[in-house]
């Protein structure tokens, strides 16, 4: 009787463990495959020289977004006015792999981080807000013009 206790708790233990290793082993290839997959992505992406999108609807985005957080902050809209800034840095961040003018990049992104910790400020200075929208906009239109001469 001893045996057969004995025997069940080892095959028991040895059922577990396999099931166990067995479950293991199943999630491994299934998570180390969508890396994998993401890696190639990757480097596709690396070895295109021009991302593959239209640059202009993210530009009219920005204007949108752009305007946005002006009324936003005229209204005494805080919370929405930050997300709309963040937005701006996010669209702005988007649009820079399509420009080639590594100056002009510079400024932009830096235009839009400049408005984004205007506005994430304790206190919105709206005139100073205000200049910086426009250096903003100045950018915007130089952007779109480089991205409409540019051939991709």
């Amino acid at each position: 009787m001893k045996k057969t206790k004995v025997l069940f708790s080892v095959v028991a233990i040895a059922a577990v463990m396999a099931l166990a290793a067995g479950c293991g082993s199943s999630e491994k290839p299934a998570a180390q495959a969508p890396p994998s997959q993401e890696q190639a992505a990757g480097h596709q992406g690396h070895s295109a020289a021009m991302p593959k999108e239209d640059p202009m609807p993210m530009m009219k985005d920005l204007d949108k977004t752009l305007q946005d957080v002006v009324r936003q902050v005229k209204a005494g809209q805080t919370m929405d006015a930050q997300k709309s800034a963040s937005q701006l840095v996010s669209t702005t961040d988007k649009v820079m792999p399509h420009m080639m003018d590594a100056g002009l990049k510079e400024k932009f992104r830096n235009a839009a981080v400049a408005i984004k910790d205007s506005v994430n400020s304790a206190k919105t200075d709206p005139s100073a807000l205000e200049s910086k929208v426009k250096v903003m906009q100045e950018l915007m239109k130089q952007t779109t013009t480089h991205l409409q001469t540019m051939s991709h």
